[in-house]
């Protein structure tokens, strides 16, 4: 017999999420990083040069969540902080070399992750999922790729 939480879908999806961020988690304190660090480098691999502010636009969290996590970024020379040269202007985020190497250990993880469960899906049900993920973040106003 199915229980009321069992038959709940946005029980099921948090459950799934939850259970996704923990192995996620995991994975990643072999690079000692933690997900808000590893989701800063990632965004930045492939926009180099963001302010503080359009980095937590394309997160999706508070720029006053990050703030703590680029400054340890910088500590361990992963990332830049570039400061303005003109008044008016913002300071960028940029990845050092260093931040390059580790933030293709984080990709070579998350490719990792990604095999091992989705790897198990036909090409078929890959597609799908991809397309459903699109349309509930649409659906939540999660804005798509720039």
């Amino acid at each position: 017999m199915e229980d009321a939480l069992s038959s709940d879908l946005g029980f099921r999806l948090s459950r799934l999420a939850r259970r996704l961020r923990t192995d996620w988690g995991e994975r990643l304190l072999a690079l000692d990083l933690n997900q808000p660090q590893a989701a800063i480098l990632r965004a930045l691999k492939g926009h180099s040069g963001l302010g503080l502010r359009e980095l937590s636009r394309l997160i999706g969290t508070d720029p006053s969540n990050l703030r703590r996590e680029i400054e340890r970024l910088s500590k361990c020379e992963f990332l830049l902080v570039v400061p303005a040269e003109r008044l008016g202007l913002k300071a960028t985020l940029v990845l050092t070399e260093l931040g390059e190497q580790q933030t293709l250990e984080v990709l070579r993880l998350r490719d990792d992750m990604l095999a091992q469960t989705f790897d198990r899906l036909s090409s078929g049900d890959r597609e799908a999922f991809t397309d459903l993920i699109t349309t509930l973040e649409t659906i939540v106003g999660i804005p798509g790729e720039a």
